[in-house]
């Protein structure tokens, strides 16, 4: 459901948290996101912080933000990566758990600026920079840092294969496909029956036919197979050649398998090999993955970027 239509069954936002009442408090705690009385004066605006008055569709409310996030969100990419993806991981999360109308894709800004979206998009951003040294030749072809690779343990085969997996999952890859990609150690495979129809052609019609002298018949041979029906038109128009075949019984093979499923067991390997793992690295695994395999195939099915360390799938 959009926020505009939201909007049309309720004439205003309610603020869902109340302001608090110590501002040095939540400053000594690190947080991103303090809601303040809508008279609290500029003079006492904690150093580093800046005083933001938000309209939002006649409400009006006041908090205040880290100056440093606020540089970091208007120039994406630019100053400290690391400090910066704290930044904005933080703040997204706390915005998030403050008002979740703010956040709602395509919605109606705040002050001009979707705050959630524009936290997401700069994370992205920094995920890159992070993740890369520069182009090549070709600037649609990342240059990624062997120094991080090496962090996120990518070249190890129990890492890289299970990427592959995920890429493989996302893009809905069927397990006939993915038979020369070694993966079935970590893609289950199960078999369901599913029942399809499809046209026939000219020439499957033509098999499984006789002319009766003023219809089409299905051949008796045909007809006696319980996992596959034939249905025809019976037209007295010889040139009229259209039928479908049902299979009642086919047997498909899907992969079984979780996209967060196999971050967990990628997360759970590192920890247990000893590698030190930040909370920012399934998205980082994942912008990876999004670049290497997904976006060129289609761009689409890229796995979603949240600057959170929780994702449910």
């Amino acid at each position: 459901m959009s926020l505009e239509h939201k909007l049309k069954h309720k004439k205003n936002i309610h603020i869902q948290r109340t302001p608090t009442q110590d501002v040095s408090l939540e400053v000594k705690k690190g947080n991103k996101f303090i809601l303040v009385n809508n008279d609290f004066q500029s003079n006492n605006v904690p150093l580093g912080y800046m005083l933001i008055d938000m309209k939002y569709h006649g409400d009006s409310f006041k908090t205040l933000v880290p100056q440093n996030l606020l540089i970091f969100l208007a120039n994406p990419g630019e100053g400290n990566i690391d400090d910066a993806l704290d930044e904005i991981g933080d703040f997204y999360d706390e915005v998030q758990n403050y008002e979740d109308d703010l956040l709602e894709e395509n919605g109606c800004s705040v002050q001009g600026t979707n705050w959630g979206v524009t936290a997401r998009n700069a994370y992205s951003t920094y995920l890159i920079n992070k993740l890369t040294e520069g182009s090549s030749d070709d600037i649609d072809v990342p240059v990624w840092s062997d120094d991080i690779k090496n962090e996120l343990d990518l070249d190890d085969n129990y890492v890289a294969t299970r990427v592959r997996a995920i890429a493989a999952i996302a893009l809905e890859k069927d397990p006939e496909t993915l038979r020369n990609y070694d993966l079935g150690d970590v893609l289950k495979h199960v078999t369901i029956k599913e029942r399809k129809v499809e046209n026939l052609t000219r020439q499957e019609f033509d098999k499984i036919t006789c002319y009766a002298g003023s219809h089409y018949e299905i051949k008796e041979e045909y007809k006696k197979n319980p996992d596959v029906e034939y249905r025809v038109d019976h037209n007295f128009n010889r040139n009229h050649r259209v039928g479908q075949k049902i299979t009642n019984k086919r047997d498909v093979a899907v992969l079984d398998a979780r996209i967060c499923d196999l971050e967990d067991e990628i997360e759970v390997y590192r920890k247990e090999k000893g590698s030190s793992v930040s909370k920012h690295d399934k998205m980082l695994l994942r912008q990876y993955t999004n670049v290497t395999y997904i976006a060129k195939v289609n761009s689409e099915k890229q796995l979603e970027i949240r600057p959170r360390g929780k994702i449910n799938e």
